[in-house]
This record gives structure tokens, sequence and C-alpha cells, in this order.
């Protein structure tokens, strides 16, 4: 694959500059781009893949994807053998270079900064695609948190994470390389009964051991009675873990839909009635919010809860996505500002609409 004479900085300068020209003269073009670069995303992580499979995820007709298979292996980014299709070196390197290309094509560099304006967020990382609607973009966000957290890790580092499928695709796709001497890995929460793969402590001891880095693990129940959990609070081990957890100055967590959440933390039917009554949209570490940011109900949690969040913390990365997590996105981060927010572009644009929204109501309401 031909390198660029340019740096990548330079390319998506000059390419911004004629973005519309060349909109004008290949409309087809950014749609192409995108729907060959997904072909070859799926393949990267799929390989090898057979053409009807590739046909049915993408909902395309067989002739179609054979056609587009066709170009991208004359181009030496595919190869097509008895087990499938895959990619060839030139075509790793293109799922990986082509990245902040994608992006500018997808006007989701733009959309980064609105969101950065909106939300007051320190830095905003919208990768491109809606993981409603394809699973491969959750695998997208973990890796683009992967990358973003190591900039973020010095030594002697407490990092902190929560659980969630975010979190675990983050664990997932960090590169196993060691990370900054002394750097502690903890679990942010207890476990809430749900995949293991998922839970906190699961997530903390995968990161450390791509990191080969310490961890400490927090082994009980994250939704306990207030009662239970100032009994459990008094054994020198939990304090020990847990004055560690109150002591990260990196914390990696997600942000749960409140009644989604509720409901994995066996809330009954009265209870999810109630949180519905107060307006709770969106869930952190057991503090569900309103629209406003506000914290309408609280679940006693071993994790952290967010008033302690400005003692220690130094960065706050926030890893969630897709269109049903924006409203709680909004109320959680658009109400108590973070250092980064890693999304998907499903989230990102309805957190536009729901902004419009409001901005529209504002003006009604002066009228």
């Amino acid at each position: 694959m031909a390198s660029c004479s340019y740096c990548e900085k330079d390319c998506l300068y000059k390419l911004e500059l004629h973005h519309e020209n060349l909109s004008l003269v290949a409309p087809e073009f950014p749609e192409l781009l995108v729907r060959r670069y997904r072909i070859l995303q799926k393949i990267y992580y799929s390989a090898p893949v057979g053409r009807r499979n590739l046909a049915h995820y993408f909902n395309m007709g067989e002739r179609v994807l054979r056609r587009e298979i066709e170009v991208l292996r004359e181009q030496g980014l595919l190869k097509v053998d008895k087990n499938g299709v895959s990619l060839t070196p030139a075509g790793e390197s293109a799922v990986l270079t082509l990245f902040p290309y994608l992006k500018l094509f997808l006007g989701l560099t733009g959309l980064e900064e609105e969101l950065k304006r909106l939300l007051k967020v320190n830095r905003v990382i919208v990768v491109p695609g809606d993981l409603e609607q394809e699973q491969i973009v959750l695998t997208e966000i973990g890796r683009a948190a992967a990358r973003i957290l190591r900039q973020y890790l010095e030594p002697y580092t407490v990092l902190a994470v929560s659980g969630g499928t975010s979190c675990a695709a983050l664990a997932e796709m960090l590169p196993e390389s060691p990370g900054p001497r002394g750097v502690m890995v903890v679990p942010a929460r207890g476990g809430l009964g749900e995949d293991v793969n998922d839970q906190a402590n699961t997530i903390a001891a995968h990161v450390a051991r791509k990191l080969r880095s310490q961890y400490r693990l927090l082994h009980l129940p994250d939704s306990l009675s207030e009662e239970t959990l100032q009994i459990l609070l008094k054994e020198e081990r939990i304090k020990e873990v847990i004055g560690i957890i109150n002591s990260a100055q990196v914390l990696v967590h997600g942000i749960g839909n409140a009644e989604e959440m509720a409901r994995r933390r066996g809330a009954s039917e009265e209870e999810i009635e109630n949180l519905r009554q107060k307006g709770a949209v969106g869930e952190v570490f057991g503090l569900f919010f309103d629209a406003q940011g506000e914290i309408v109900e609280r679940i006693p949690s071993l994790g952290f809860y967010l008033e302690e969040l400005g003692e220690h913390i130094n960065n706050v990365i926030v890893v969630a996505g897709g269109r049903k997590k924006a409203e709680a996105i909004v109320a959680v981060i658009g109400n108590h500002p973070r250092e980064l927010l890693i999304t998907d572009e499903g989230a990102a644009r309805k957190i536009l609409e729901l902004y419009a929204d409001q901005g529209e109501r504002e003006k009604i309401a002066r009228s």
C-alpha cells in the first residue's frame, strides 16, 4: 500500500479543504469509501469469513458483495481461499490507517467538536456506526478506548474500571504491552449478577494482565442494603480494597439506562415505576439521574459515589454507545463534566437531536 507523503494531520487538512469538491465531482465517493471500509473492518475482526455470511451481515446481495470483494482483492487488500475471505497485510494496514479519513467524510470530526461544546467535555471520540445496528461498532469503541487509555496512565497510577459491555470491549482490545511501573488496576464496583465477562472484577483483571500490572478485586455484590454495606465495610480486607478504589487517579466507566440497570440490580416493578415517576433516565454506580442531571434515587454500592470522584480522580473516561444511551449520556455527562467521552455515531447524532429539541422547547417557552 503506497505511503502518504504528508503527515496525517496535513492529509486531513487537505482532505477537509477539498471534501466538498470531491462530493460534487464524485457524490458516490463517501458512500463507496464507507461501504468498502466496513467490509474490510468486518473481515479484519472475523476472518476467515465466507462471502455468504458477509452478504447476510451487510444485508447485501451476493452478486454485489462478490463485485466489491473482487475490487478489493485486485487492490491487494483481500485474499480468498477455501477457508473464506481474509485480509492481506496491506488490508490490515488499510483498516487501521483509514479510520481518520473515514471520520472526516462522515462528518464525525465536526460532530466531536459540537459534542465537546454541548457536553463541556475536554475531548470526544466518535466512532462510525451505531452499535445497536452493528455489534462490531462496540469492538471499535473498545479499540478507541484502549488506544486512549494508555495516554492517561503514569507510574503508580491507580486505575479503576467499571463493568459493562463497553468496558469489557476496552479490555478485549487493549494490546498486550507493559504499562508504566507500579500501575494498580481495581474494579470500580462489585458484581451485578451479570455475565461474568462483563463484571468489573473480570474486566479489571483482564486489563491488568494486558498491562502486566498488579490488581486487586472486590468479591462482593454491588447492590446491598445500607445495613449490610456498613457491616462489610468494617472488614479489614474489604476496607483495604475500598480504600484503593477510592484513591484512584483514573476512572473508566460506562453509563446505563436507568430502567435497564434497575432490572439488572433486581429492582421490583414497584421500584422501577418509582424511578419512572421520578424521571430517571441514566445510572452510574447505583446513582440514578433525571434528564437535568439530578440524582433522584440511589442504591447502596461498594463502588464509587459520584460526589467522591473529585477527591482523587484526575481523569474520568466514559465509554458508552448506542442511540438508546443518548439521553443517559446527556443526563450524566452534560451535568457532571468529564475528561473524555468515547461513543459511537448513533449516540452522538441522537445527542444532537436531544439538544435541538431542548432548544426548540426553550424557544417556545420564551415566546
